[in-house]
């Protein structure tokens, strides 16, 4: 009979394994990087404010040491210390990204990066680098917890489920962008959400806004296949029509393609969206960006809403 901490333990153990992994993977990103003495402008970098000699041995220094802690921690060998081992490297990574993100500095991570940096200015850091770190923080105290005076070994099915969802959820974390779906190009997740607000930003809507407008607090949504459909209408009382934005994106990193209509709902045949939504944070920032827009340009030119 297996009990259910022999299961929790096997999945822990597991997840340690595939974050020993990543860890040795990281670690030797950094011993090639500084083997080839590549140029890395990463924020971290920048936040130590090292040259690039030392920033060059500072990175073969901590790549083999991360090469052994992950060999230790996928070993199994010494479970405790391997526990040890991720919750030190996560606190160190989560300390460093956390001083990092306050201090805004540009730039991206350079954790498992093949190839030398772009310059800090093109890069942002992001949350999935602090996630990834404190993933490997919670990894390390939970293994370390479960380890002591543990008797049985790992349950290899559940030890295996564990080595599975340690590493997606580490490659979804690495992912360089955002994580997309391959034929529509929408984010994987809170897609409505992202799409919307991608749609205010973009100079069509203001236009529309400013012509049609201004819309209501409330709008109807539908998606068809790869085109999702925003029908907004102006405020009870002031007006009939319904402006119909279809948008959809052509390519993985090409911009938002926005196609736009007017209809009258009183006309037959005329089919409205079931689903309603909730826009009037994304007015609300769509409103502000104009007005910091116009207030940045000079006196005497205005933009015209076509």
């Amino acid at each position: 009979m297996i009990g259910i901490n022999q299961v929790i333990g096997s999945v822990i153990s597991g997840c340690a394994v595939s974050c020993g992994a990543v860890l040795a993977v990281a670690g030797a990103s950094k011993l090639y990087r500084g083997i080839r003495g590549l140029d890395d402008m990463t924020a971290i970098r920048a936040a130590l404010r090292m040259p690039q000699r030392q920033w060059r041995l500072f990175g073969l220094i901590a790549g083999g040491t991360e090469c052994v802690a992950g060999a230790v921690v996928c070993s199994g060998a010494y479970p405790v210390l391997g526990g040890v081992i991720l919750a030190t490297f996560g606190a160190v990574f989560c300390a460093l990204l956390a001083y990092v993100l306050v201090k805004h500095v540009p730039g991206g991570c350079g954790c498992i990066r093949w190839r030398a940096a772009a310059e800090p200015a093109t890069e942002a850091q992001t949350w999935r680098a602090m996630a990834r770190g404190a993933m490997l923080l919670g990894v390390g105290v939970a293994y370390t917890v479960v380890s002591v005076g543990a008797a049985n070994a790992p349950r290899p099915f559940w030890f295996g489920a564990g080595v599975a969802a340690g590493i997606a959820a580490l490659v979804l974390l690495s992912m360089p962008g955002r994580v997309r779906t391959p034929v529509c190009h929408r984010p994987l997740w809170r897609t409505t959400h992202t799409t919307l607000r991608a749609l205010a930003s973009h100079e069509m809507f203001a236009a529309m806004a400013g012509s049609a407008g201004p819309f209501g607090p409330v709008a109807r949504h539908r998606r068809t296949g790869c085109t999702d459909e925003f029908w907004f209408t102006a405020p009870a009382g002031q007006g009939s029509q319904a402006v119909v934005f279809r948008v959809h994106r052509p390519a993985r990193s090409a911009p938002l393609a926005v196609h736009t209509t007017l209809r009258d709902p009183r006309t037959p045949g005329t089919s409205w969206p079931a689903r309603a939504i909730t826009v009037t944070h994304v007015l609300a920032a769509a409103d502000s960006g104009a007005s910091s827009s116009q207030a940045g340009k000079p006196s005497g030119q205005r933009r015209e809403t076509l």
